[in-house]
């Protein structure tokens, strides 16, 4: 039996105690002095060579309870170190410039990673170079093979490291990972760690990197070692938690949304210091079947709910919670702690995806990537998840980059979709009164939002194709372990069989019920005039506290009445069905489609603060409403209502809804309280619920929190698709989930 005191409460106080201006020091300083290394050469092996160095010099430290190896050394810097840190960043020969660049917000063939092994991805990609003719792509071939000697050789240094601390098992886990095929599941877990260790703390800022569906990759050689007795359930668990502790070991502290370098680590000083590693679980086979299995339960159970990461993503798929009542049982007890977890409703996801038109064989393996987007995943790339053409191809003129910049356009206004409501009411109020129905405000809006889809996959186009021209040029961490990069000998930004864009209807709740205001207090009850909401509106409601009151008292979305629901069923269909459609024919010819979601992150904070007040009663330059949630105080009726209302949102038209679910741990403590919460949430999901993540607290500890951060360090809350430490967020973002609490 192993004892894993030790590593959990290391892992702990990682997250709670790690000084705010910890920085990885050894990349920072080796690679500050190896910079301008190899300029000559093309970058993939400007970028292999300088990984391969820094992976030959870093430390390979060890702890005497450590049973998975991989740590990076995260410590204040010196006043000389941190001038050597400052003037690194902004050098132009920084390697995350144009050498190390990024491969995040992604997922690799984690699945061919543990079939093959180094030494069997090393043979692959050794005939495939042997049968290359071209020069780029022998380049590109090149390089990958000396990455791959750069983690065998990094592995083998942590391997003579253990063997010097008497560790053994350690030392042999090691260097079987950097010199064998993984036939065991210790093994080949130490591996798939290395691997995401190395990108997350050495290369990739923000990696936010998905683990894959551990619970079916490792199930065979998991299987293998309790049939053979090389291997225990127990022993499964240990080493499972030790993967979890050292996830969270190479985090910093604050937020990255809202938070800067006054409050917060940074990427710039720890690659990883606020991004999510999302692990997969549960969810349906290639034949639309359960895969559940012993190993989904044991990697559910070892969840740690004071961790950060990994991200848990629970596939949900109907009637989950009676075929597998344990698992069931385990996760929502979890999720109450505010564990690090987040719901999907795989049936919904699936549908979705068939909808838009693509082919049930790339449908069935999505994944998770980002903080709350389903992707298509490792045949997809997302356009910024990696090296955008504009900007590091070398075979893109300098004047091409000057007339296209890709950019991630979130809405057509500059202040989000419920600016674009303010001014169809302004063009709308100039008509003649009576003349002017909530057709209108329908008609006007589906205009927009057409319009504003064409222009960003006409801008998504260009950016393809700017990347398709000499795709070998560039190499990135991540092709070395995706199978069409290896294939294609070409980066994955540029060769993946699809490339998506996120196509968020952001601030839904706050856009839709300006819709329900402006219908129900215009045109139903003619309580007010579209010139004088509008008057209101543009005065911040200051001298119409009348107007502010009627608006205030009508039903939103969230409360559940018939005609909030109407709207709320009307408004994301129409959005979800143009997106689909305006897709089709980028699908069909290039590969290329939007991605509909309602997520947000925290651009509902960053947004609502700039922009005036809004026809549903909220005032001047205060947040929107959140990813698909309503409004903040809008859900009247209480949370089973909310949840009701949130079905009318069509199951098969959003691939991702965000649905932050706070609720008061009073209502549901004690042994019957934890069955109802996991019979509503069962419901919620069986009904076509599409997600749902969950903060488990009170209003009055979060405002003590923000009061005396001194005694509730502990305290997580769920942000966006990451949990975040309450006292280390910047005090917007905790007013704003203050307020998701009352």
């Amino acid at each position: 039996m192993y004892d894993l005191t030790q590593n959990i409460r290391e892992a702990e106080e990682a997250l709670s105690s790690k000084p705010l201006f910890a920085t990885s020091a050894e990349r920072i300083l080796i690679l500050d002095e190896i910079k301008s290394e190899w300029k000559d050469l093309p970058q993939p092996l400007r970028f292999s060579r300088t990984l391969a160095t820094l992976l030959s010099r870093v430390s390979v430290p060890i702890a005497p309870y450590d049973l998975m190896a991989g740590r990076s050394v995260d410590r204040e810097l010196t006043e000389e170190e941190e001038a050597v840190f400052q003037s690194f960043i902004r050098h132009p020969d920084a390697p995350k410039r144009y050498v190390m660049l990024s491969s995040g917000h992604c997922m690799y063939d984690w699945d061919m990673l543990v079939e093959r092994g180094l030494p069997g991805l090393r043979r692959d990609v050794e005939e495939r170079l042997s049968k290359e003719n071209d020069g780029e792509k022998r380049v590109f071939l090149s390089a990958i093979l000396e990455i791959y000697d750069a983690i065998s050789a990094y592995l083998c240094r942590y391997a003579a490291q253990a063997e010097e601390l008497g560790m053994e098992a350690l030392a042999d886990r090691c260097r079987r990972a950097a010199t064998e095929v993984p036939s065991r599941f210790d093994v080949a877990l130490q591996l798939l760690w290395t691997v995401a260790f190395i990108d997350c703390a050495y290369i990739t800022e923000n990696p936010t990197l998905t683990l894959g569906r551990l619970d079916r990759i490792l199930w065979p050689l998991y299987e293998k070692g309790l049939r053979d007795g090389t291997l225990t359930r127990e022993d499964a668990a240990a080493f499972v938690t030790d993967y979890y502790c050292k996830h969270n070991l190479i985090m910093g502290r604050g937020e990255h949304q809202l938070g800067d370098e006054t409050n917060s680590t940074t990427f710039q000083r720890i690659c990883n210091f606020d991004a999510p590693q999302y692990l997969l679980l549960a969810g349906t086979d290639e034949a639309g079947k359960p895969a559940v299995n012993a190993l989904t339960e044991l990697f559910a159970e070892c969840i740690r709910p004071e961790f950060k990461n990994p991200v848990v993503v629970v596939r949900y798929f109907c009637g989950l919670n009676e075929q597998y009542p344990a698992l069931w049982k385990t996760l929502t007890e979890k999720a109450l702690f505010s564990a690090s977890l987040m719901f999907y409703n795989d049936d919904n996801v699936i549908k979705t995806f068939l909808r838009m038109g693509l082919p049930e064989e790339d449908v069935r393996s999505y994944c998770h990537f980002g903080c709350n987007w389903p992707s298509i995943g490792t045949s997809g790339a997302w356009m910024l998840g990696g090296p955008t053409a504009a900007k590091f191809n070398p075979f893109v003129s300098e004047e091409e980059k000057k007339a296209y910049q890709n950019s991630y356009m979130r809405t057509a206004g500059t202040y989000g979709w419920p600016e674009i409501f303010v001014n169809i009411l302004a063009e709308l109020a100039e008509k003649e009164e009576g003349s002017v129905t909530i057709e209108d405000f329908y008609a006007a809006f589906s205009e927009r939002w057409q319009s504003f889809l064409e222009r960003k996959l006409e801008r998504t186009l260009k950016e393809v194709l700017l990347r398709k021209r000499r795709p070998a040029s560039v190499l990135t961490f991540g092709d070395c372990f995706l199978r069409l990069s290896l294939q294609n000998a070409e980066c994955f930004a540029a060769g993946a069989k699809y490339h998506y864009e996120i196509q968020s209807f952001q601030m839904f709740g706050t856009l839709v019920d300006s819709f329900i205001v402006v219908d129900r207090l215009v045109f139903l009850e003619k309580k007010l005039t579209l010139k004088r909401l509008l008057e209101a509106v543009r005065a911040n409601f200051e001298g119409y506290e009348d107007v502010l009151a009627l608006c205030r008292k009508v039903e939103k979305y969230g409360s559940d009445t018939p005609h909030s629901n109407a709207h709320v069923k009307r408004l994301s269909r129409l959005a979800s069905d143009f997106v689909i459609e305006k897709n089709k024919p980028y699908l069909e010819k290039y590969g290329i489609f939007l991605n509909p979601c309602m997520q947000s992150d925290t651009w509902h904070i960053k947004y609502g603060v700039k922009y005036t007040a809004t026809p549903d009663g909220r005032l001047a330059y205060t947040p929107y409403s959140q990813n698909s949630r309503p409004s903040n105080g809008a859900a009247i009726n209480g949370l089973t209502a909310m949840l009701n209302a949130m079905l009318n949102l069509p199951s098969d038209g959003y691939l991702s809804g965000a649905l932050n679910l706070d609720v008061d741990p009073k209502q549901f403590s004690g042994e019957a309280g934890r069955a109802l919460f996991a019979s509503m949430l069962a419901v919620y999901f069986n009904r076509g619920g599409l997600h749902a993540q969950v903060s488990s607290a009170g209003a009055e500890e979060l405002i003590d929190a923000q009061l005396h951060p001194e005694r509730h360090r502990d305290l997580r809350v769920r942000v966006t698709g990451y949990s975040g430490i309450f006292v280390d967020i910047s005090k917007p973002l905790q007013d704003d989930i203050i307020q998701r609490f009352q």
